[in-house]
């Protein structure tokens, strides 16, 4: 039986991929679309040849993979650069995601999903998490944990739909604001629903 699928998705900075290990340790299998795309633009492949030849040679890191954080600023900051990225990537790594869940021997499966809202596949879920943190909070941890610049982090906002446009389209919502609330809990018992509810 093919297992139901729970899109998550959540801001940058919000702690998305916390959320997901919380559910992976749970037994819940987990599909990645950046690591997808990861796969997908690797040294030698079709995808990593057409951002090479779009960009230069000056985008790639010493072992020849992709300067993906200088790809990332640029696209954050260039809607051109964006619509390039997207429209070259996000079909296949749709395709990956699709196969690889419908693969699954499991009663329910997380797609975790950044621009879940924004592709409108939250339409292809059987439920939505939406992951939410405030802005100053994300600010701070990707600028501890990525050294990333502030500039830097209001682009990406800017890029990004809101956490209300989020919870707009979600069925469940997390609060990954460690300071007032509990993700374990909270995982935890979407858990226990989702597996009642999928189990039929």
């Amino acid at each position: 039986m093919t297992p139901a699928r729970v899109g998550l998705t959540g801001g940058i900075g919000s702690g998305k991929t916390t959320i997901c290990g919380l559910f992976e340790k749970l037994g819940v299998p987990i599909v990645n679309a950046d690591s997808i795309a990861r796969e997908l633009t690797r040294p030698g492949t079709r995808y990593h040849e057409r951002i090479v030849t779009h960009f230069g040679p000056a985008i790639l890191r010493s072992d020849d993979s992709l300067d993906r954080s200088g790809i990332a600023r640029r696209a954050f900051a260039d809607p051109a650069t964006r619509e390039f990225l997207e429209s070259l990537l996000h079909p296949p790594i749709r395709d990956c995601m699709n196969e690889r869940s419908a693969a699954l021997d499991a009663c329910y499966c997380i797609l975790e999903i950044p621009l879940l809202i924004e592709t409108g596949q939250w339409r292809e879920m059987d439920r939505v998490i939406a992951v939410t943190c405030p802005l100053e909070i994300r600010r701070r941890r990707l600028e501890r944990d990525r050294g990333l610049d502030p500039e830097v982090f209001r682009d990406m906002v800017k890029s990004q739909t809101s956490d209300e446009e989020r919870i707009r389209h979600a069925d469940d919502i997390i609060s990954n604001d460690r300071e007032r609330h509990c993700p374990e809990h909270r995982v935890l018992q979407l858990h226990d629903r989702y597996l009642s509810e999928f189990r039929g």
